[in-house]
């Protein structure tokens, strides 16, 4: 149970640094690249900042420093710490891991539809992509058909993308799911 929390607690860390090094970037005097984690904690959000203390920020920016995830970079006399392309696919990993779909208030009445037809040769990937569509809210019209209520393509194309399954995947929109379409409004609540 320890462990699991203490991990948990990496990756919260994690999270917080890559986020705000991530959008924001962070130019620091050459001075002061030893104490970059000070310059961190007013970034991350203020629910982690209270909870993260110094040492454990500076002991996870070492980390990930170590790991090649973040690094300084000197430009024009200017000392960046940026996230370095192994950085980038580690967040991609975490925004994928806590994605959700909303169902919208006031509901259009268009339904996305996503089918796909992956080959046994990838039923790894055809099993982990049913099980994501799952997490993210949508109702299993079919074995290998799902729906969901709001305008979600942006979603499902980076969560195809991340399975590496975007040629046998279909994914559209209609007023429609024809004599069946009750079973989909009973699972969202919509009329």
């Amino acid at each position: 149970m320890y462990m699991n929390l203490v991990h948990w607690k990496k990756d919260e860390i994690f999270r917080a640094i890559l986020a705000s090094v991530g959008v924001v970037g962070i130019v620091l005097a050459a001075a002061t690249v030893p104490n970059a984690a000070l310059f961190l904690k007013p970034l991350v959000s203020k629910k982690s900042s209270k909870s993260i203390r110094q040492r454990s920020l500076e002991e996870s920016l070492r980390r990930l420093m170590r790991q090649r995830i973040t690094e300084f970079v000197v430009q024009n006399g200017k000392t960046f710490l940026r996230v370095t392309e192994k950085g980038r696919k580690r967040m991609k990993r975490f925004e994928f891991a806590e994605m959700r779909l909303d169902i919208p208030r006031a509901w259009r009445g268009i339904w996305t539809v996503i089918l796909f037809d992956i080959p046994e040769y990838q039923k790894t990937a055809r099993d982990a992509l049913r099980r994501k569509l799952k997490e993210l809210g949508c109702f299993q019209y079919h074995r290998s058909v799902f729906v969901h209520p709001s305008s979600c393509e942006d979603d499902i194309d980076f969560v195809v993308e991340f399975f590496q399954v975007s040629r046998f995947v279909i994914r559209f929109e209609t007023n429609s799911l024809g004599n069946q379409e009750y079973r989909a409004r009973r699972f969202f609540g919509l009329k």
